[in-house]
């Protein structure tokens, strides 16, 4: 995995982390300073991590981690090993 897809992973997963609760999307671009696309994506990678929920009323998407606990090494460890298979 590239470098800089790893940098990027890591910082929404800190994002997450540092958000207790729900957070929207473009919340997470904002606090990480990645385009939302650029997170949407990359939120496929992970998303065994992650809980979603889409509010149609609002065309918004919150997302978390559904574990606090979770070492953000071991969730990118993970990844790339998922990536390789």
């Amino acid at each position: 995995m590239r470098k800089d897809k790893l940098d990027n992973l890591k910082k929404i997963l800190e994002c997450l982390k540092e958000a207790e609760d729900w957070i929207w999307l473009r919340e997470c671009a904002r606090r990480t300073g990645l385009h939302h696309s650029t997170i949407s994506r990359l939120l496929r990678d992970i998303e065994e991590f992650i809980d979603q929920q889409y509010i149609e009323a609002l065309n918004i998407r919150m997302i978390k981690l559904k574990n606090k606990d979770l070492d953000i090494n071991a969730i990118l460890k993970v990844t790339e090993i998922k990536r390789r298979l």
